[in-house]
């Protein structure tokens, strides 16, 4: 899995495997009282690599659509609240008697770990994710090697040298490693095309949990992606997160015809590998093939590293990739984000991320819609109109605002048969029709006129908004209704039958008379003043002009008004 994405997938550095949203609902086809109890766990495992190798069909027919650019329609509440690493990090915390290995034991044999009854291992797993979690705060601010070795695995190392040479040899107490925890040796992968039962109850679940597992592994691949890109400083590209998917599909697919799980993009590993300089695919490949090693070749270094220490480097995961932010959205922000982010987080933990984000999806689509639906407004106007060649008294009625199911009642609201005038213009200029429930309000309206013989008149209407009534409205009414706005003019005190006022030398024009003037005669319309003619005569007319006062002021002899009363020239 790691390896096929490291090699293929769309950011240079994320890290794909067995990551814990699709645990969370792969669990429920093995676990003897999940949905395939009825089989024997030979089988389930079968169904298991199955619904993977469906999963991968799923997964590159996404990316075949392109359909990671439907991650936009994922609210940012939606976003915030997808996180529950901390969650899973939580069973370090616990433990069991009843079994060799953590994982052999069921929900219910699990008990948390006390001050009362557990006091030591309880103390010494907080000292473990504590020293952890302060070498990867401050590793990196080490001169020279700091930038060099990643703090994770300093922070490893630490944690197993103090596990295995102080606590137990010194304190004679142990914390809970990997080898107590979960097998790790294994063998080298060998084809096996899964052999499941052939009934509709089995097929059925295969369908519907590979399209599940498609759906959160692609979601959270991509987000995943984004978050990568945030800490990079990387501008997302659409393409990237369809190659993703592509790559998460093809490495699904080939684990499950390998007897693997299968899996998708881990935000816990993929952050660590980013954070500590990772830039290139070697990296994200390499992670695959050294986890092979580990599982072939070197699980006997590996079972001694203490679970407490893994949580460490996980919890600083978690807070490098916490949205801080929400706490602010949480008491200042809208009660429905606020509401969305709880919503969401809530079902991802309880459920899963699908489910989740589905939610979310819908439930800020409401709130959106409720809104949109409450912000249709109006400017109606009673007056005299020159439409199609006659004088009417209407009411212009000029929408501004999206039509649509959420609004339809408000835009309604604004008419009344008995109380309009036998005229009504519904001006579109700023107003769009977004779907049927508005061709339906439109139509509704015009046939409750109609039958009250009056007119509903439709003006100014948008290209697309011109399209959705003629797909699905009535044809023969709409060619009646629909109006150029150059039919339609206002009567202007006094004016003639058209509306248009004649004008002679006298009769004062306003500057957008003028202009249209200007227009009709052929006349540039002046943009400045530097423009206008009073400022483009000639220099040389000009000076002719001074020299022409300058002859005549010896011609030009001024009387007093009491000599003669007048001037006079000599």
């Amino acid at each position: 899995m790691a390896t096929i994405t490291g090699l293929l997938g769309g950011k240079p550095g994320m890290i794909s495997g067995a990551a814990g949203a699709l645990a969370v609902v792969v669990a429920d086809l093995t676990i003897d009282d999940g949905v395939l109890g009825y089989l024997p766990i030979e089988q389930r495992l079968d169904v298991l690599y199955m619904t993977m190798f469906v999963c991968g069909l799923a997964q590159i027919l996404f990316a075949v659509l392109r359909l990671a650019k439907l991650v936009r329609l994922i609210p940012e509440t939606g976003m915030i609240g997808f996180m529950i690493i901390f969650m899973a990090q939580l069973p370090a915390f616990q433990r069991c008697d009843d079994a060799p290995r953590f994982v052999e034991c069921k929900l219910e044999q699990r008990k948390w770990l006390t001050f009362q009854d557990d006091t030591s291992q309880l103390i010494l797993t907080l000292v473990h994710v504590a020293i952890c979690m302060a070498i990867m705060k401050f590793f990196p601010s080490v001169p020279k090697i700091g930038k060099i070795v990643p703090a994770s695995l300093v922070g490893l190392l630490v944690g197993t040298l103090i596990e295995h040479t102080l606590f137990r040899q010194v304190f004679d107490v142990s914390t809970r490693t990997v080898e107590e925890t979960a097998q790790m040796s294994g063998s080298l992968p060998k084809f096996d095309w899964p052999e499941v039962p052939r009934d509709s109850e089995t097929m059925t679940n295969i369908i519907v949990f590979g399209v599940t597992l498609a759906a959160i592994g692609s979601v959270e691949s991509v987000l995943t992606l984004q978050a990568c890109n945030e800490i990079t400083d990387t501008v997302p590209k659409i393409s990237d997160s369809n190659q993703e998917l592509f790559a998460q599909g093809l490495a699904n697919l080939v684990s499950g015809l390998f007897r693997a799980m299968g899996g998708d993009a881990m935000i816990g590993q993929s952050t660590i590998n980013i954070m500590n300089g990772a830039r290139y695919r070697v990296s994200s490949t390499m992670s695959g093939l050294f986890m092979l090693s580990f599982v072939v070749a070197l699980s006997p270094f590996i079972e001694l590293l203490p679970v407490a220490t893994l949580t460490g480097v996980l919890f600083m995961v978690v807070l490098s990739t916490f949205q801080w932010k929400t706490f602010n959205i949480l008491r200042y922000g809208r009660l429905s984000d606020s509401l969305a982010i709880v919503i969401v987080t809530l079902i991802a933990v309880m459920y899963n991320l699908a489910i989740a984000i589905a939610v979310g999806i819908i439930f800020s689509a409401l709130i959106h819609a409720w809104d949109s639906g409450r912000h249709v407004s109006a400017d109606i106007e009673h007056k005299a109109m020159i439409v199609n060649k006659e004088e009417k008294f209407v009411k212009y009625v000029h929408m501004k605002g999206s039509i649509f199911f959420g609004s339809a009642r408000e835009f309604i609201n604004l008419f009344s048969v008995a109380e309009d005038p036998e005229t009504i213009i519904i001006d579109f200029k700023d107003a769009l029709v977004i779907d049927h429930s508005a061709v339906a309000a439109i139509q509704g309206i015009t046939t409750r006129f109609e039958k009250a013989d009056k007119t509903v008149l439709l003006t100014n209407l948008p290209t697309k908004s011109k399209g959705r009534l003629q797909r699905t409205g009535d044809h023969e009414m709409l060619r009646k209704q629909i109006t150029d706005s150059e039919h339609l003019k206002d009567v202007e005190g006094g004016g003639s039958a058209m509306g248009q006022q004649e004008y002679n030398d006298e009769t004062p024009r306003s500057a957008a008379t003028t202009a249209a003037q200007r227009k009709k005669d052929g006349k540039k319309q002046p943009k400045s003043l530097q423009e206008l003619q009073m400022f483009n005569s000639s220099v040389e007319g000009v000076e002719m002009e001074l020299n022409n006062l300058e002859k005549m002021q010896g011609n030009v002899s001024v009387h007093s008004k009491k000599d003669e009363g007048q001037f006079s020239n000599e």
